[in-house]
């Protein structure tokens, strides 16, 4: 039950600043499309609306090792770095990073999710509802999907 609760707690912070960061993003993108249409007028802004990519559908991706299929996006790479890490799986939160990496999320959004994570690790809160096993738990998946993203820049990089 604690785990669940783990996990809930776990997406609803992760979820929440990305939600808004992509509230903002995508009201600021509108606001500009909106501008550069009425600012050439050989285009109609019903036009460029129509042929722009929709940012509210997401790819079906295919989960590894299952038949099933998930909605992938920008939240949906990031969710199970959190979870993984939560669960104390050092393997599966660096394969977590990996595979976020792998299906496009940008470093400074896993950086900042790794960041949520160890901050919510912190809060007193936290550490009175879950105890202090939970939060020493979390220590080595953490130290692991860190450095699965500084590994993962360093390739790029070269």
């Amino acid at each position: 039950m604690r785990t669940r609760f783990v996990l809930c707690l776990f997406v609803g912070f992760l979820s929440l600043p990305i939600a808004f960061a992509q509230g903002t993003d995508a009201a600021a993108k509108s606001k500009a499309a909106t501008h550069q249409a009425l600012a050439k007028p050989e285009g109609c802004a019903k036009c460029a609306t129509a042929t722009a990519p929709d940012a509210g559908t997401a790819a079906l991706k295919t989960i590894p090792g299952t038949n099933e299929t998930m909605p992938v996006g920008q939240v949906e790479n990031l969710i199970p770095i959190g979870v993984l890490t939560v669960l104390g799986c050092e393997k599966c939160s660096a394969e977590a990073v990996n595979w976020a990496l792998q299906q496009g999320s940008p470093f400074a959004d896993i950086e900042r999710t790794l960041q949520t994570v160890a901050a919510m690790q912190k809060l007193d809160c936290f550490k009175k509802q879950f105890g202090p096993d939970v939060v020493s738990r979390m220590e080595k998946p953490l130290a692991a999907a860190k450095e699965a993203l500084e590994q993962a820049r360093t390739l790029t990089a070269k």
